[in-house]
């Protein structure tokens, strides 16, 4: 059997949790990109019309908090989910809290202007790490995508001042649990540390972000990574991106069908 293959958007950050749990575990990988064909392809090998999903062999998982799940289980250290109970039940908790209140609204916080007004950012985004053909084919139906991309993600237009209320509030929970600790649950890094600091590294600009978003960015984008770069939460990012985002465990091989 050859290494699990991780599909994959580059610029996803649901993608970047599900790699940042592979490469912390020092699990060799593959990674295949997927373009417009992702819907039906990742619904045929899981029954979900999203990615990641991490083939291995015949198993097919959808979902980056399952593929953390399978990642604890391939390889038991280093640990993401605490040993005590409680303190594992706490981080589980958080990880379903930032899936549900982090992960839609940094996109929607980041992307709503770009989408109705830049819209070849946004193909350039949803492009990266495809054919240089399949690259040109997004820009050059780049306002389609934009509406195709609104509609997959239930974007609209009103929807930023609501997005960013949130993703605020966020940011001041993550602030208010970790008090003066250096990580969200226990003295490690956990589960939790890795799924908020997953969401929001691409849009801070994290250096360590194994795929960092296109440049030039929008000024949108622009203006609102320097401002949530003044919370407190923002810089704790950054700082689990510095200090547990190793190198990548990606190798070379034949991608997974």
């Amino acid at each position: 059997m050859g290494h699990p293959c991780l599909w994959q958007f580059q610029g996803s950050h649901f993608c970047e949790k599900a790699r940042w749990a592979l490469d912390y575990k020092n699990i060799s990988h593959t990674r295949r990109t997927l373009g417009s064909s992702y819907l039906l392809r990742a619904w045929w090998r899981t029954g979900r019309a999203s990615l990641p999903v991490l083939v291995n062999g015949n198993l097919a998982i959808g979902g980056s908090s399952s593929i953390i799940a399978e990642a604890e289980r391939l390889v038991s250290a280093p640990p993401l989910y605490p040993t005590h109970p409680a303190e594992r039940e706490r981080a589980l908790s958080l990880e379903s809290y930032f899936d549900t209140e982090l992960g839609h609204q940094v996109r929607t916080a980041a992307f709503v202007a770009p989408l109705f007004h830049v819209p070849q950012f946004v193909a350039r985004f949803a492009g990266m790490g495809l054919s240089r053909g399949a690259q040109n084919a997004f820009v050059a139906v780049a306002p389609l995508f934009a509406r195709f991309y609104r509609w997959r993600h239930g974007i609209r237009e009103t929807g930023e001042d609501a997005a960013r209320t949130s993703v605020a509030q966020v940011l001041d929970r993550i602030s208010s649990e970790l008090g003066t600790n250096d990580y969200l649950v226990g003295r490690t890094f956990s589960v939790a540390d890795l799924t908020a600091s997953a969401f929001l590294g691409a849009l801070l600009g994290a250096p360590e972000i194994s795929y960092p978003m296109p440049e030039p960015l929008p000024d949108p984008i622009v203006r609102y990574r320097h401002e949530l770069l003044l919370h407190p939460a923002a810089q704790w990012v950054l700082e689990m991106y510095r200090r547990h985002r190793g190198p990548s465990t990606e190798v070379s091989g034949p991608a997974a069908a």
